[in-house]
């Protein structure tokens, strides 16, 4: 009697140690799998602007087309709303922000323009009316009203469009070049 029952009492444990290893199978080969999927998921980063208007998001080496937007916008007023005191900082700020490979380029660009400003005592200002984003290529265009001033005095308002050149690396995004749409390219 002993016997039986010492053998129904054995035949219990191993079924529920058979259990028990299975359970600890799948778990370890989910464990692995979810490991494995960090390693390439690409994480998602919503980022706040100081005045909460909309949602940014970053994922690898994709942005939102609302944070392009808006850092296209920032670099216009950056670098199109400037005077000869202004322009120098102006251009600090944009060197943080700026690709590598088109620092010598912007330095150069900015230098001329600061010439020309103090040269004419001038000034300008870009008022932006439509940004249209192509996030896959990393551009916005920007269409707007390009006031010059020399002195106080307006002297030309025109409508021109602007196309802002972006490239991300690693996550971050850096600014290339302005370019006006037809104006041909100084590279």
């Amino acid at each position: 009697m002993k016997y039986s029952y010492a053998t129904k009492r054995m035949t219990n444990y191993e079924y529920q140690r058979n259990i028990l290893l299975g359970l600890s199978g799948i778990l370890l080969i989910l464990l692995v799998i979810l490991s494995l999927s960090l390693f390439f998921r690409k994480e998602r980063i919503i980022v706040l602007p100081p005045e909460v208007r909309r949602e940014f998001w970053i994922e690898g080496n994709r942005f939102s087309p609302e944070y392009l937007e808006e850092m296209a916008a920032y670099f216009l007023h950056l670098s199109l709303d400037v005077n000869q005191s202004t322009l120098p900082y102006n251009t600090e700020i944009l060197m943080r922000y700026a690709d590598t490979s088109a620092c010598n380029y912007l330095r150069d660009k900015f230098e001329r323009d600061i010439q020309k400003l103090k040269k004419n005592d001038a000034s300008t200002n870009f008022e932006i009316k439509e940004l249209t984003v192509y996030p896959d290529q990393n551009i916005v265009r920007a269409e707007g009203f390009l006031n010059r001033y020399i002195g106080s005095k307006m002297i030309k308002s025109s409508q021109e469009t602007y196309e802002v050149q972006l490239k991300t690396y690693q996550g971050r995004l850096f600014f290339q070049k302005i370019k006006r749409i037809g104006e041909k390219d100084e590279d």
